[in-house]
């Protein structure tokens, strides 16, 4: 005899699985039904309330699905056992909703019943290692690296002591502790931990592909930490090969490692290699995520900014326009991101000598960081260099002055006077005195920014500020002093000359 449960629940799997959402949710709403009618079956019902709330988490109704998994826990409790492994199955499907919503300290105490649950013996150990290593991700995204780390330390003894020191299940945890001795600056650490982590990959062979891709984009990271550039780049190509070979090439996955690699090109100057993967990036967003997701709206910010900064504002507006929108539409009017939207538009005007539509822009850019961190944080300083060169364009000082002081005052106060901020800062403020003819103010505000850059080995910065200190003695009737700094400064830019 067909049982009526199984035939209703085997379609709402089918249906998930082909990816027909709505069919399939409205399925899900029958069985429950199915299963609320005499005689009740606890069980059934909290399986059956488990899938309809993963269903309402993959359409985006996450108040619907916190509600559906609390009930499904609750009837599982009566069923099973509040700490049994089916509560822990529902409860891990909850962490993952508080998660999508950001409620990261609900999903943390979801996570933690679900280790204690898989603790005891009749546990599962390969589930706790997972939840261990899921904790240790958001507590590293909140910023809590040490509880991230013995999280991941845990899942390294738990992982080797029932499969050994080669078990492929160790990957994401070594990974995971690289990933912090990364951010620590560690970099030998760092590759340490990923070498180890290749060598039980190489063993795996084809199965192990998708983790080798994630363990070389690291390993690039840590060379690219370490200012091997060229080591680097070569390691996010085959990277992204290894991903595209697995997932595809217009993989959501595979796109961010283009978008990295794009990145890195557009930092070392090749900018044609990085229109033409910024483009590819843009394009595979737009198809897998869509034209308004923030990853799209990222990926168009990022192809508008090189195209600014070779001088071709008309092909960066439309991108811009389209980001802003996407932006405003997933975040709010006053995030940084659109900030950082409003400020690439404002330099898009001024490219196109529109000043007060750029002065607009950058206004409002200033208003959103301000509000943000507040008026004494780093991130602000960028608006305000903007809006001090434009009033330094339209010939109001003063205003300028006062701006660059401001943003002097800002990154001595927030880094130091040894920061190579401050320096930049600096030379922008000496520029405006020497077009003032006050070269006396200017002098010293240039020997600081060369202290600073000279201990950071900074060449092509200090071969800016030699210039700059050339251009001020031929304007100030000391042409012996301006050569031997224009000289310099051509040693500077040809190697031939150390920077201390």
């Amino acid at each position: 005899m067909t049982d009526p449960w199984q035939t209703a629940n085997a379609e709402v799997i089918h249906l998930m699985e082909k990816g027909r959402l709505e069919e399939a949710l409205q399925a899900a709403r029958q069985v429950v039904e199915l299963c609320r009618r005499e005689p009740p079956d606890p069980s059934r019902l909290a399986v059956s309330l488990n899938n309809l709330g993963e269903l309402c988490h993959q359409s985006g109704r996450l108040e619907e699905g916190e509600e559906t998994f609390l009930e499904s826990l609750a009837v599982a409790g009566v069923a099973y056992g509040t700490e049994s492994l089916e509560s822990a199955e529902t409860l891990t499907n909850l962490a993952e909703l508080h998660l999508t919503g950001r409620h990261y300290d609900q999903a943390v105490s979801c996570l933690e019943q679900v280790a204690a649950i898989h603790r005891r013996p009749e546990g599962n150990p390969l589930e706790y290692a997972r939840v261990l290593s899921l904790l240790a991700r958001i507590f590293q995204g909140q910023g809590k690296t040490e509880q991230a780390r013995a999280r991941l330390e845990m899942g390294v003894s738990l992982v080797e002591e029932h499969g050994g020191e080669s078990d492929p299940h160790l990957v994401p945890f070594l990974r995971g502790l690289a990933d912090l001795d990364l951010r620590a600056g560690e970099n030998d650490a760092a590759e340490t931990t990923l070498r180890r982590a290749l060598q039980i990959l190489d063993q795996e062979g084809e199965s192990g592909q998708p983790d080798l891709g994630g363990v070389i984009a690291l390993l690039a990271e840590v060379h690219l930490a370490k200012g091997a550039v060229a080591v680097a780049e070569t390691f996010f190509g085959q990277a992204m090969a290894i991903f595209a070979d697995s997932l595809g090439g217009n993989h959501p996955e595979t796109a961010a490692l283009a978008e990295r690699l794009a990145g890195l090109c557009a930092a070392t100057g090749r900018m044609e290699r990085a229109e033409t993967l910024f483009r590819q990036v843009l394009q595979s967003y737009g198809e897998t995520l869509g034209e308004d997701h923030p990853a799209t709206a990222r990926a168009g910010n990022d192809l508008a900014e090189l195209y600014l900064n070779t001088s071709r504002p008309e092909l960066a507006m439309p991108l811009l326009e389209g980001a802003l929108a996407a932006r405003r539409k997933h975040f709010s009017n006053d995030h940084p991101a659109v900030a950082q939207t409003l400020n690439n538009l404002g330099v898009a005007h001024s490219l196109q000598g529109q000043t007060s539509l750029a002065l607009k822009q950058h206004s409002r850019a200033l208003a959103i960081r301000e509000k943000a961190f507040g008026d004494w944080h780093p991130a602000i300083t960028q608006s305000l260099e903007n809006i001090a060169a434009i009033h330094r364009q339209n010939g109001k000082t003063s205003l300028a002055e006062e701006l660059l002081r401001r943003c002097l005052a800002i990154w001595e106060k927030a880094e130091g006077e040894g920061h190579p901020a401050v320096a930049q800062t600096s030379h922008n403020l000496a520029t405006l005195y020497i077009a003032s003819g006050r070269y006396q103010e200017a002098e010293p505000l240039l020997f600081a920014a060369r202290k600073i850059l000279e201990q950071s080995g900074d060449r092509q910065h200090l071969a800016v500020i030699f210039e700059t200190l050339a251009m001020l003695y031929h304007r100030s009737g000391r042409p012996g002093e301006g050569n031997e700094f224009a000289a310099r400064a051509h040693r500077l830019k040809e190697g031939q000359e150390k920077t201390r």
